[in-house]
């Protein structure tokens, strides 16, 4: 427990206000710069 470790993307480091733990360098902070968009196009032309 606690020990130093390499960081690896699926564990969070970072945090939120004064808190240690959070999501930078973790393949969760992709959804801070990534939205949902749906894109619809007819292709019967």
């Amino acid at each position: 427990i606690n020990t130093h470790i390499p960081l690896v993307a699926e564990m969070p480091h970072g945090g939120y206000k004064k808190s240690g733990y959070g999501k930078d360098l973790s393949s969760y902070a992709l959804d801070d710069y990534t939205r949902i968009k749906h894109v619809m196009a007819n292709l019967d032309s």
